[in-house]
C-alpha cells in the first residue's frame, strides 16, 4: 500500500488544451455559415426539381455550391486551430469539406453531363452533410463551455 503524497495523473483539460473563445467563436460562425449554405441548397434544388423554368434556380444552385465549398474551407482552417483541443472537431471538419467537394463533383456532373442516375448519391450524402454540420455544431457547443 503505498503512503505516497505526489499528486497523479490530472482529469480534464490540460492549461495547454484549453481553446480561445475568438478561435472557438470562429469556428462556430463559420460553420454555421456553412450550415445555412446547405440548407439552402435542400431549398433552391426544391425550386427546380421537376419544373419547366429551372435553368435559374439550377445557377443559384450551382454559385451556392460554391460558395459552400469555400465555407467549409474556412471552417475546416478554423477547426485545424482548435486541433489541440478537440481533435475530433477537426477531423470532422475535414470530413466535411472532403464530402462538400465530393458532392460538388457529383452536383457538376449531374448538371454538366447529365448523369441524372448520380442523384441516388447525391442527395443521401446531402443529408450526410448535413448531419455532420449539426454534430460539429454540438461539439463547437461543447467546446465553447470549456473555453469559458
Amino acid at each position: 500500500m503505498s503512503t505516497s503524497t505526489e499528486p497523479g495523473p490530472t482529469t480534464g483539460p490540460l492549461p495547454g488544451d484549453r481553446p480561445s473563445a475568438g478561435a472557438v467563436r470562429m469556428f462556430s460562425i463559420l460553420n454555421g455559415l456553412t450550415l445555412l449554405g446547405v440548407l439552402l441548397q435542400a431549398v433552391w434544388a426544391g425550386e427546380f426539381i421537376d419544373r419547366t423554368g429551372r435553368d435559374a434556380w439550377v445557377t443559384v444552385h450551382e454559385i451556392d455550391a460554391f460558395v459552400v465549398v469555400g465555407l467549409a474551407l474556412a471552417t475546416a482552417l478554423a477547426a485545424v486551430r482548435l486541433r489541440r483541443a478537440h481533435s475530433a472537431l477537426t477531423l470532422g471538419a475535414i470530413g466535411l469539406l472532403v464530402l462538400v467537394v465530393v458532392q460538388t463533383g457529383l452536383g457538376e456532373a449531374i448538371t454538366k453531363a447529365g448523369t441524372n442516375e448520380l442523384i441516388v448519391s447525391h442527395v443521401p450524402i446531402a443529408v450526410l452533410i448535413f448531419g455532420l454540420g449539426v454534430y460539429l455544431s454540438s461539439a463547437g457547443a461543447r467546446l465553447r463551455c470549456r473555453a469559458a
